[in-house]
C-alpha cells in the first residue's frame, strides 16, 4: 500500500511534466504491475522511493508508456535505484514520432550469414539462414555473433549505421547491466538498443527530437556506461579538468543551476562525468541522477507557470516568479518560451531579459 500511495502522491507532478497526453492513472496501473511482479523490484522501491518517483515522472517528461503490450519501457531495479529503461522499439518510436525518420530497424550479424555493406546511404546485402536452429543459441544471443546494423528510412533514403561484434561487446562490459539484461536471453534486446544509440546521432534533428535525446540521457545515466579504455576514435570524449570541477561544485549546489549548466553538454561528457567517481560510486551517480532530474523538474514547472502567466497577460505574476530567481535563470526561462510569449516577457522589465 505505501507504493501505491505513493505513486498516488505523484499526480500533480505528472501532470506538470506531461505534454505528451500520457494518462496518469494508467501509467500507475502498468506501474504497480511491474513493481509487485517480483520481490527484488518491489524492495528495491520501497527502499529507494526517490528513484521511484524520478522514474515515474521521467515517463511523463519523455512521454513513453510503460504499457507491457508495447514493450517501450519498463521500470527495473538497478544498483540500488528503480529506473526507467527504454527498449529499442521505445527508442525508434520517439524518433518517428518526433519525424526524424519514417522507420528503423536494428539487426544482428551472425557467423554464417553473408553480410555485404554498400555504403552509409544504401541497404546493406544481408542473406541468412533464418531456419538454421544453429544459427542463433536462445540462451546466450550474443554467440556467434559478428556485428550489426541499423537502417532507418529517411524521407529521401535510407541511413545505415554498422557496429562490430568487438564494439557491441566492449558497450556490454562498461555497462552496469552487463551482469542484468546483457547477460542472458535478452542479450540480443540490448545489443539492438546499442545499435540504435549509436544510429541515433546521425539522424535529422526535427522538432520533436528532444523527446529522443531525453531518453538517451535518461539511459546512459542509469546504465553507467564507461568510455572504450582505448577511446582513441571519435565517437568518444571525456570531461575537461574544468568541467569536472564545475560538476562537483555544482552537484552540491542549486538543482535549478546544475540542470542548466549539465543538460547542453555532450552526451558523451555526460557519461565520462557520471563515471568520474573514484569511491561510493553507486552514491555518486545516484546523487547526479537525483539532481538533474530534481532541476529539470523545477524548470519544468516554472516554465509551465511562467507561461501560462505571459498567456494570461498576468505581468504580476510573471514578475512573482521571475522576481526570485538569478539572472541566468530568469533567462534560461525567457529563452524556453514560445516565441509569441518572449516579447511579453521582455516587456516586464530589461532586468528580466
Amino acid at each position: 500500500m505505501s507504493i501505491v500511495n505513493q505513486l498516488v502522491e505523484l499526480k500533480e507532478p505528472f501532470a506538470k511534466q506531461n505534454n505528451f497526453d500520457m494518462v496518469f492513472e494508467t501509467e500507475c496501473l502498468f506501474a504497480k504491475q511491474q513493481i509487485t511482479k517480483n520481490d527484488f523490484t518491489l524492495k528495491t522501491a520501497e527502499n529507494n522511493k526517490g528513484s521511484l518517483r524520478n522514474a515515474i515522472l521521467n515517463v511523463a517528461a519523455i512521454g513513453i508508456s510503460l504499457n507491457p503490450a508495447s514493450a517501450h519501457a519498463y521500470l527495473v531495479p538497478r544498483d540500488g535505484m528503480v529506473c526507467l529503461d527504454i527498449s529499442y522499439r521505445g527508442l525508434v518510436k520517439l524518433a518517428t514520432d518526433a519525424g526524424a525518420i519514417e522507420w528503423a530497424k536494428a539487426v544482428l550479424v551472425y557467423e554464417g550469414d553473408e553480410f555485404k555493406w554498400c555504403g552509409p546511404n544504401k541497404e546493406p546485402i544481408h542473406e541468412a539462414d533464418v531456419f538454421d536452429t544453429n544459427r542463433i543459441n536462445a540462451t546466450d544471443p550474443l554467440q556467434n555473433l559478428k556485428g550489426g546494423y541499423c537502417i532507418a528510412k529517411l524521407k529521401d533514403g535510407f541511413m545505415v549505421d554498422v557496429m562490430t561484434a568487438g564494439e557491441i561487446l566492449e558497450v556490454r562490459d562498461s555497462s552496469k547491466a552487463k551482469n542484468g539484461p546483457w547477460k542472458g536471453k535478452w542479450a540480443g534486446e540490448m545489443a539492438k538498443k546499442t545499435l540504435v544509440k549509436r544510429a541515433y546521432k546521425s539522424w535529422p534533428q526535427s522538432g520533436g527530437r528532444e523527446r529522443l535525446d531525453e531518453a538517451i540521457n535518461v539511459l546512459n545515466e542509469h546504465e553507467g556506461l564507461s568510455l572504450p579504455s582505448d577511446n582513441s576514435g571519435s565517437d568518444y570524449l571525456r570531461h575537461s579538468p574544468e568541467q569536472l570541477e564545475q560538476f562537483k561544485t555544482r552537484l552540491e549546489g542549486d538543482p535549478l543551476d546544475y540542470h542548466l549548466w549539465y543538460q547542453p553538454l555532450d552526451d558523451r561528457i555526460k557519461i565520462s562525468l557520471v563515471n568520474s567517481f573514484t569511491e561510493a560510486k553507486g552514491k555518486g551517480r545516484e546523487l547526479a541522477n537525483n539532481m538533474s532530474n530534481t532541476g529539470r523538474e523545477l524548470f519544468t514547472n516554472l516554465l509551465a507557470d511562467l507561461t501560462k502567466a505571459c498567456e494570461n497577460e498576468d505581468d504580476l505574476g510573471a514578475k512573482e516568479i521571475l522576481d526570485d530567481l538569478p539572472n541566468n535563470q530568469k533567462s534560461a526561462l525567457i529563452d524556453a518560451l514560445d516565441l509569441a510569449l518572449v516579447r511579453f516577457a521582455n516587456s516586464i522589465g530589461e532586468e528580466h531579459v
